[in-house]
């Protein structure tokens, strides 16, 4: 049995840790992702996991609320500090793989991000009805459906991707559960 990768991303440059995040097994990329030190190099490193196919929407989740994205959901694009103009961007592309659907299901979200996932969702809906809205507008219908997989039971979540919605686009795959469970 292979042990798990353990990484201090403190130490290292940017080719470094994308290297280390290349070699690392699929099992553990997802761990290595949502652990990784956006103070180190973020762009590149998490740009290029986040980038891959199989990530799971609750990794996707769990990497983009570790970003803070807080910090400049409400400030103007050219009102980003230049020394994190890179983080804004990763956090452009991991929310708009988000809305796309890019983002497969089947984790579950750590609970201490549920309430986090909820209170952006809020956040978003106050923001609808003042007739504002924020950098990163994520699309609640996607959202949701980690969030009803997180109130579930570990026993009673299916976590298996239903490969004949899959067939028909990665964002039906996605909205499969919630269709069938309005029908």
């Amino acid at each position: 049995m292979q042990m798990p990768i353990r990484q201090d991303w403190s130490q290292g440059c940017a080719d470094a840790h994308l290297r280390a995040m290349r070699r690392a097994p699929r099992s553990d990329l997802a761990r290595l992702a949502c652990s990784y030190d956006w103070s180190a190099h973020p762009e590149p490193v998490l740009g290029w996991v986040m980038a891959q196919r199989r990530i799971e929407l609750a990794v996707a989740l769990t990497v983009f609320l570790r970003g803070a994205p807080e910090r400049f959901n409400y400030m103007p694009k050219r009102d980003v500090p230049p020394q994190h103009e890179a983080e804004a961007r990763l956090l452009d592309n991991i929310c708009l793989r988000i809305n796309s659907g890019y983002y497969l299901p089947g984790a579950r979200v750590p609970a201490a991000d549920v309430a986090r996932i909820e209170k952006w969702l809020a956040a978003q809906k106050d923001d609808r009805s003042e007739g504002t809205g924020g950098r990163w507008i994520l699309e609640e219908a996607i959202v949701e459906r980690v969030l009803i997989q997180a109130g579930a039971p570990a026993e009673a979540t299916d976590n298996r991707l239903d490969t004949a919605a899959l067939r028909r686009g990665r964002l039906f795959a996605l909205l499969a559960p919630l269709l069938r469970r309005r029908a």
